[in-house]
């Protein structure tokens, strides 16, 4: 990797090829996907919002890209949806595996990496059926269907995530049971789907390897920043401790070899800072701590409209931390959810330029994919979180690129961003 930084214009230029782009996910942009869970539960009345025609992605998926490449991007991360796949157990519909080798040839065309994800939060309902990630067998099924989708996309595809967040999938579906199968408290059940989501990202590892054999397969891991409220605070800091190797740490150790061994690179989810203190107010506090409220510092600290503390100083020491595994890190989401263009701006700014200090230092970073590439259906807040480079008009699906957008454009066509002195 090269890169230089020249004192006097303090412009930091990034390696050759460096990956520059946006993520999205099926199910939160393509629209009508009935065959999955989350969309039997939001029918259901089990989930407070419903997807309904999102984005309608799976339509618009060329004007999208297009909107991509005039935004200087030259990779994309998108998700293929397993349910459309195999809408029933052993039942593959190949017209939907060819609408995504048709998705790839459009991402080709305009010059975007296609960066594809096999599984992003949603399962087929027939999965959730069975017992979903907690059943024995889910391994082997998500097996079945990796190689099924690799026989076809692996001769157009380099770079694969296999599994987007195993924790937060983990937390959500197991411990406060807000998306399916909604079982809050079920911390077998969900210590057993960790451990098969691990599982399963091995096998889909060994079977990408041997279908291509420079492939880059990875996992999408949410890496907060943790640290102790007190700095000196014993109890603040074991707190923090814990909660860092349950959700930086932990899944590492689950793969059950060294991580290169069944990792080309690790994705990076970065959003927030967590700032954790000790309570003892529930057991849960009393081993993990609690975040520190909007008002607790007299730091001045500032969020976005879901409450994620903004901070993009926490990026560099984030990423050389996960570097010490030794294989190249990809930031395969960054993104805020305001409503404040401004901010927006500033925020992605921040970290692209705390990424420059990164990568400055010698940390293998591939690229970046701001989340995401415009305003999507956001899970459990439905529509009401703005996250998009472009925003959407979901009664017209017009999307019209914010001025973030244009300023990333800058960064991404130029391959440099301005750092301030003294950084």
């Amino acid at each position: 990797m090269t890169s230089s930084l020249t004192e006097s214009s303090r412009s930091f230029r990034f390696p050759e090829g460096f990956l520059w782009g946006a993520a999205t996910a099926s199910h939160q942009v393509e629209g009508g996907n009935r065959w999955n869970d989350w969309w039997a539960y939001e029918q259901d009345g089990r989930l407070p919002h419903r997807s309904g025609e999102a984005c309608r992605h799976y339509e618009l998926y060329e004007q999208d890209f297009d909107l991509a490449r005039s935004l200087g991007h030259n990779a994309h991360r998108f998700s293929i949806e397993w349910s459309r796949i195999e809408p029933e157990r052993g039942v593959w519909d190949v017209s939907a595996l060819e609408h995504y080798v048709a998705v790839i040839a459009a991402l080709r065309r305009r010059g975007l990496e296609p960066i594809v994800t096999l599984h992003h939060f949603t399962n087929p309902a027939w999965f959730g059926r069975l017992g979903g990630w907690a059943h024995r067998d889910s391994p082997a099924l998500f097996a079945r269907y990796v190689a099924f989708v690799a026989d076809r996309l692996a001769p157009e595809v380099r770079y694969w995530i296999t599994i987007n967040e195993p924790t937060v999938y983990v937390r959500h579906a197991y411990n406060t049971g807000d998306w399916p199968p909604c079982r809050p408290r079920a911390w077998l059940s969900g210590a057993r789907a960790f451990l098969n989501l691990c599982r399963a990202h091995v096998a889909a590892h060994g079977i990408l390897h041997g279908r291509r054999s420079d492939v880059m397969a990875g996992i999408a891991h949410s890496a907060p920043h943790v640290v102790p409220c007190r700095a000196r605070h014993p109890a603040d800091r074991l707190a923090a401790g814990l909660r860092d190797f349950a959700l930086n740490r932990l899944m590492f150790r689950l793969l059950g070899r060294r991580p290169r061994e069944v990792l080309d690179f690790i994705g990076l989810n970065y959003y927030a800072r967590q700032v954790v203190r000790w309570q003892a107010s529930s057991p849960g506090a009393l081993l993990f701590g609690s975040e520190c409220g909007v008002d607790h510092h007299g730091e001045p600290r500032s969020f976005s409209s879901l409450g994620w503390e903004i901070h993009a100083a926490s990026l560099p020491p984030l990423l050389r931390r996960f570097a010490r595994y030794g294989v190249p890190l990809v930031i395969t989401e960054n993104g805020i959810a305001t409503s404040d263009e401004t901010l927006r701006t500033r925020y992605l700014m921040e970290h692209l330029q705390s990424l420059a200090l990164a990568l400055r230092d010698g940390v293998p970073v591939l690229g970046y994919l701001y989340w995401t590439l415009m305003d999507n259906f956001e899970w459990a807040e439905g529509y009401g979180a703005r996250f998009g480079l472009a925003a959407v008009d979901f009664g017209t699906q017009g999307r019209t690129p914010r001025p973030a957008a244009l300023a990333f454009r800058e960064v991404c066509r130029a391959s440099q961003v301005a750092v301030p002195a003294g950084r």
